[in-house]
């Protein structure tokens, strides 16, 4: 085929020419799972007789044969249906490997078909390589992700499938492949099947009414007058007025053992990178793990974690607290044979010496603390010792921190359709408030996966919890995804959104560091620190378009005003010679500052 010199030039850097039913071979690329061998997947279910599969002809396509899957019965969980295969060779850490497949509903038999393509093991279990969601209609659709391993893989340790648990539906899958790049690219350079969310939108409807929330909320009026020793105004003096801190809180989770340098594989000059990152990009901060009730209990743990803490508030942070109590037996150090010799009383007393411990070593330090973590999903407490514990838990740790914001904190709010979850979460809340629990805040996590909630969706659900008249704050931010420009986009429509909002008094990421995160996809610094796109977008806004940095001269009156984002400020003046600095703090209803020359 003889192409054009433009497309040439397309062709040579791995851009596809031909048209979706053809497959595109990137250059340099070894393929280690092809489409020539759907065998390969083997189907399996949670239940017998959930799903049926047959591998048949495909006439008319650049593969011979693809899969047909038929879902039978109801689906409980959508990795209940699974096409699974081997993966044959072994993976270096750092390979990028791109997953390619073309996908449709049966001709007939479902308007829609809907896969997730996933890369596992991961690194943990809370993190895979790959796990991507595709739909397709009745046409076929080529689906193309790129991704990196973070480890070594062994011969066949690794597996590709495709969950199709959604429902009834009926679809086919053809030419799979896996092309391994070994480290000669990047995924961001590899072709991929783009990301939508609702509200995306240039125009999107939402993004005028957040502009004028916060031009409204976020922002008010600094005046500095200039006069001289006699009181009288200093006409054309220059001033100068430079943000040095936001009042709104931006954040992020620290891990002790990257902070510390304990962390296996971590040299000296990534725990000074890290450190750096930490105090460029943020006011606030929040320990990953080290409070949490398990860690804590491990007494040579602490002094790490109380380094920490120190050592942020001594660089300027604020540190919040996570968590006093995660109500089971799984995330706690309350032996579970306290249920079973039926001891309510001993339960209740050994949670509340927790709280005690942990409050008093850190009394004074921290902003605010996650009394109680994620209650719908983790309740044993609560069933034992009934829902007023929770109560008096907020009650003890007011007793010994009567400083600190009492926060609840659960996941799922903002980032799932589950209104059953929701509704418990308000109903929680709304039972606290009633009992005279000293809650004072809301937490809402913000785990997304690669399924984004639409803007609209997240404005309404702050507002629903709004109404209970406390401080919210997202408080576990990442994005779970191989999709970097869409990672990139929805970071900054969705901190838009909730900086917006007037309830919402900070944003925490949960990590920021490829090397140093629970789910490495989410990071925004790739693992030899590069920046991504959710990088550049995260520092963009907090560090430019929400940044205020003015210069000026003064009037007749000897007066200079800026409308700037609240928070704490330098200024400088200058006039006959003379030059004066001051701070001054900028409040919501306006701030004043005088300065003698």
């Amino acid at each position: 085929m003889k192409f054009p010199a433009k497309a040439a030039l397309l062709a040579a850097v791995g851009v596809c020419l031909l048209p979706p039913f053809l497959t595109c071979a990137q250059p340099g690329g070894k393929v280690i799972i092809g489409p020539e061998n759907p065998q390969a997947f083997q189907l399996q279910t949670a239940t017998p007789g959930q799903a049926e599969m047959e591998v048949v002809p495909a006439p008319g396509r650049a593969f011979k044969q693809m899969i047909r899957l038929r879902t039978l019965s109801k689906i409980q969980r959508s990795a209940d249906v699974r096409l699974q295969a081997a993966v044959p060779g072994a993976l270096r850490a750092g390979d990028t490997l791109l997953a390619r497949f073309h996908l449709r509903a049966s001709e007939g038999a479902t308007p829609a078909a809907q896969v997730e393509i996933s890369f596992q093991p991961g690194t943990s279990r809370f993190s895979h390589p790959l796990n991507m969601p595709a739909t397709a209609g009745s046409d076929w659709a080529l689906i193309q992700f790129p991704f990196s391993v973070l480890r070594n893989y062994r011969e066949g340790e690794a597996q590709l499938a495709f969950a199709a648990g959604f429902g009834q539906q009926a679809i086919e899958i053809g030419g799979v492949e896996l092309i391994n790049y070994g480290s000669s690219v990047r995924p961001v350079d590899l072709p991929i099947t783009p990301t939508q969310y609702g509200g995306m939108e240039p125009d999107a409807a939402w993004r005028r009414g957040a502009e004028e929330r916060i031009e409204k909320f976020r922002k008010g009026t600094l005046t500095v007058r200039v006069v001289d020793k006699d009181g009288k105004p200093v006409e054309a003096a220059e001033v100068a007025v430079s943000m040095r801190r936001h009042a709104f809180g931006f954040g992020s989770a620290v891990g002790v053992e990257t902070f510390m340098g304990t962390r296996p594989g971590i040299s000296p000059e990534d725990v000074s990178r890290y450190r750096e990152h930490i105090t460029r990009l943020y006011n606030k901060a929040v320990l990953e793990n080290a409070l949490k009730w398990p860690q804590w209990a491990d007494e040579s743990r602490r002094p790490a974690a109380l380094e920490t803490v120190r050592w942020l508030r001594e660089a300027g942070l604020d540190v919040r607290g996570h968590v006093l109590v995660w109500p089971s037996w799984r995330w706690s150090s309350v032996k579970a044979a306290l249920a079973a010799k039926d001891q309510p009383a001993e339960l209740a007393r050994v949670i509340l010496n927790h709280i005690a411990s942990i409050t008093d070593s850190l009394r004074g330090q921290l902003t605010e603390w996650d009394v109680i973590n994620e209650p719908y999903s983790n309740h044993d407490f609560m069933d034992i010792l009934g829902n007023r514990s929770m109560v008096d838990w907020f009650h003890a740790a007011r007793r010994t921190d009567p400083r600190a914001k009492l926060y609840i904190n659960d996941y799922g709010i903002l980032t799932s359709r589950n209104t059953a979850h929701h509704d418990h979460y308000a109903r929680t809340i709304r039972y606290l408030l009633d009992e005279g629990a000293p809650l004072e805040g809301i937490g809402m996590q913000g785990h997304f996966g690669p399924r984004l909630t639409p803007l609209d969706d997240v404005l309404k659900m702050l507002d629903r919890f709004a109404a209970f008249g406390q401080a919210i704050q997202i408080t576990e931010f990442d994005i779970d995804t191989v999709d970097e420009r869409a990672q990139g986009a929805y970071t900054r429509d969705f901190m838009t959104a909730v900086f917006s909002h007037p309830a919402v008094e900070g944003f925490m990421m949960w990590g920021f560091w490829e090397r140093s995160h629970w789910k490495p996809n989410g990071a925004m610094f790739r693992a030899d620190w590069s920046a991504k796109p959710n990088a550049e977008a995260y520092q963009d806004l907090v560090l430019n378009r929400w940044w205020t940095r003015e210069k000026g001269r003064t009037d007749a009156r000897g007066s200079y005003s800026v409308r700037g984002f609240l928070g704490k400020y330098a200024v400088e003046v200058r006039a006959a010679g003379q030059t004066r600095t001051a701070e001054v703090s900028l409040e919501r209803e306006g701030s004043q500052l005088t300065v003698v020359m």
